[in-house]
């Protein structure tokens, strides 16, 4: 084992859908640690941990300083669940949301409502990944997602 080995950022992606799945698969390659979360017990497959979504809000909550969060699940409410944990608490160091403008304009509206303030609301990326990069397709929505992240891992070097 080498200690002075650099530690990796670690990604944790909330959703195990096609999406999820293969920004999993993609990230596995990539110098990230890759956490993968669901709360369907038919998303159930290797690495991906299926909990209650309560438990998966609380996970959220304790994101790190140098984590991760890819919000990425089948459900609105889920996501603003944890896209609110996550910015909250105010730690993590990237938190990600797939979804369109409207989606993005109606979360932030919604945090606001609850209290959240400005500063935390402005945190939050959606949609996710390369702002030019054209398709909907899992492994593009992957790769845009990759180049996002490692860019911004790049930056802070």
């Amino acid at each position: 084992m080498d200690l002075s080995a650099p530690r990796h950022p670690r990604l944790v992606i909330f959703g195990a859908g096609k999406t999820g799945q293969a920004v999993a698969r993609l990230f596995a390659d990539l110098p990230f640690e890759v956490e993968q979360y669901d709360s369907q017990p038919e998303a159930e497959a290797p690495g991906v941990g299926i909990h209650g979504e309560d438990e998966l809000v609380e996970m959220a909550a304790l994101a790190g300083e140098e984590d991760f969060i890819l919000v990425l699940t089948h459900s609105h409410e889920l996501d603003y669940r944890l896209v609110h944990a996550v910015l909250d608490a105010a730690r993590a160091r990237y938190c990600g949301l797939m979804g369109s403008r409207a989606k993005r304009d109606k979360f932030l509206d919604q945090l606001a409502t609850d209290g959240l303030e400005e500063s935390a609301i402005a945190r939050l990326s959606c949609p996710v990944g390369l702002p030019g990069l054209k398709g909907h397709e899992p492994p593009v929505v992957a790769i845009s997602i990759a180049a996002e992240l490692l860019q911004i891992v790049q930056d802070g070097e």
